[in-house]
C-alpha cells in the first residue's frame, strides 16, 4: 500500500513540475490580440521596436481581428503598433513584456484612445500617457496643419504654429516630471526619466533613481540613468570616451587604437532613414579625407546579422563597431545619444570639437571643411 501511495505521489509531483514548466514556457511569449473596426481586410499591422526603429513582426487584419505571437528577448520593450490606411500612418504605443495583450478600438481611436489591457506595465504606461493626452492631441492636430501648408505658407505662419506646439510641449514636460517623481515603481517612470534627465538637476535624478525598486534598477532603462549619474556625458570641449567592440572583420578593437588624426564618430542604425541617406556622403568623405580623418561608425543595432547586412548596403569600408547592446550600450549613453544619426568630431588631441544630430545633404562635408580646414581647437595638446 505504501508503495502504491509513493508511486501516486511521485506521479502527482511529476505532473505538477511538468505543468509549472509549461506555464513558465508560456510566460516567455507574448500575444497581442486585436479587435478593431474601420480597417479593411488585408490591412497590415506592424510591430516596430522604438529603440532600433526596426520592424520585427507583421500580421494582417481579417474580419476586424489580428493577432501577433512572439518572444521579446529583453522585456519590457517600447513598441509601435502601426498600419497604413489610405496613405495615413495609424499607430499606438506599447510598453509590454512577454504577456497576453488585448487591443480594442476603432481606427478613429488611434493613437490616444485605444483600449489596451492585459499588462500591468502597459496599464501604468496608459495612465502616464493619459496625463498628457490633451496636449498630445492638440499637438498632433497642429503638426497636421503645418504638414498641409505650402512651403510659402509655412514660412508665413509656420513660426506661430510652432510657438503653440512648444508651449504644449512645455506643459507636457512639467506633467511628465511630476509623474516621474511620484511613481518610482513603474517602468513608465524610468522610460520617461531617460528623456527628462537632462531637464532635471542631477541630484533630483539621483533621488528618483534611488527610489526605484530592485527589479526596475536591473532593467536596461535604469542602466541609462545609472551611467548618466556615474559618468560625465561627453559634450563639445570634453575629452573623448574610449570604448571597444567588435568590428565587421570580427576583430575586437578599441577607439583609442583605430582613431585617426581627426575622428568622426557616426552613431547609426540599420533602419534609420536619415542614416541611410548619409551613407553616400560618408563614403565620399572617407575617400576625400582618408589621410587626415578616420570614420568610426557605432551601430545601435542589437542584432549582429542586421548590422552586417546594413554595412553591405551602405558600402561601409571603415571600422563599424558593434557591442550587441544597441541604444542601451554604455558607449551610447556616455556620448549622450538621443537619436540617430548623431555625429561626434574629435580632434588630434582627443577633444570633441563638434557634435550634432540629424542629416541633411552636404551637412557633414560642410562641418568637416569648417573644422578641419581651419585646424582649430586645441590641436597643440598631446594625443593621448
Amino acid at each position: 500500500m505504501k508503495t502504491i501511495y509513493k508511486l501516486i505521489l511521485s506521479i502527482c509531483i511529476l505532473i505538477f513540475v511538468i505543468s509549472c514548466g509549461e506555464k513558465e514556457k508560456q510566460v516567455e511569449k507574448f500575444t497581442i490580440s486585436g479587435q478593431v473596426s474601420g480597417f479593411p481586410n488585408g490591412t497590415k499591422f506592424y510591430l516596430r521596436n522604438l529603440a532600433t526603429d526596426a520592424v520585427f513582426d507583421s500580421t494582417t487584419v481579417e474580419n476586424n481581428s489580428f493577432k501577433f505571437e512572439g518572444e521579446l528577448s529583453s522585456p519590457p520593450e517600447q513598441i509601435w503598433l502601426n498600419a497604413m490606411v489610405d496613405k495615413k500612418f495609424i499607430y499606438t504605443n506599447l510598453l509590454i513584456g512577454n504577456e497576453d495583450i488585448s487591443v480594442q478600438g476603432d481606427i478613429s481611436d488611434f493613437p490616444w484612445n485605444v483600449d489596451i489591457k492585459g499588462s500591468k506595465t502597459q496599464e501604468d504606461f496608459n495612465y502616464a500617457q493619459s496625463l498628457t493626452k490633451k496636449q498630445n492631441i492638440k499637438r498632433d492636430s497642429l503638426v497636421q496643419v503645418i504638414m498641409k501648408l505650402t512651403p510659402e505658407k509655412q514660412q508665413e505662419i509656420g513660426g506661430e504654429i510652432w510657438k503653440k506646439i512648444r508651449k504644449l510641449d512645455s506643459i507636457s514636460q512639467i506633467i511628465r516630471k511630476d509623474y516621474v517623481k511620484s511613481h518610482p515603481n513603474t517602468y513608465a517612470s524610468v522610460v520617461d526619466l531617460i528623456y527628462l534627465k537632462n531637464e532635471l538637476p542631477k541630484d533630483t535624478v539621483q533621488k528618483i533613481y534611488d527610489n526605484y525598486t530592485p527589479e526596475i534598477k536591473e532593467s536596461k532603462y535604469a542602466k541609462v540613468i545609472e551611467v548618466f549619474l556615474r559618468e560625465k556625458i561627453a559634450q563639445i570641449g570634453d575629452k573623448y570616451h574610449d570604448f571597444e567592440g567588435l568590428n565587421q572583420k570580427g576583430e575586437h578593437v578599441k577607439l583609442s587604437n583605430i582613431r585617426g588624426e581627426y575622428t568622426l564618430l557616426d552613431f547609426t542604425a540599420a533602419y534609420c532613414g536619415p542614416c541611410i541617406q548619409a551613407a553616400d556622403e560618408l563614403v565620399e568623405i572617407n575617400n576625400k579625407y582618408s589621410d587626415s580623418l578616420a570614420i568610426v561608425s557605432v551601430t545601435q543595432d542589437p542584432k549582429k546579422e542586421v548590422w552586417l547586412k546594413s554595412l553591405e548596403r551602405d558600402k561601409v569600408t571603415w571600422n563599424s563597431i558593434w557591442d550587441g547592446k544597441g541604444t542601451y550600450s554604455e558607449t551610447s549613453i556616455k556620448y549622450g545619444i538621443q537619436g540617430v544619426p548623431t555625429f561626434v568630431l574629435i580632434n588630434p588631441s582627443g577633444i570633441i570639437i563638434d557634435k550634432w544630430m540629424g542629416y541633411s545633404k552636404n551637412k557633414i562635408i560642410n562641418k568637416l571643411e569648417e573644422k578641419i580646414g581651419t585646424g582649430n581647437q586645441g590641436d597643440s595638446e598631446e594625443k593621448p
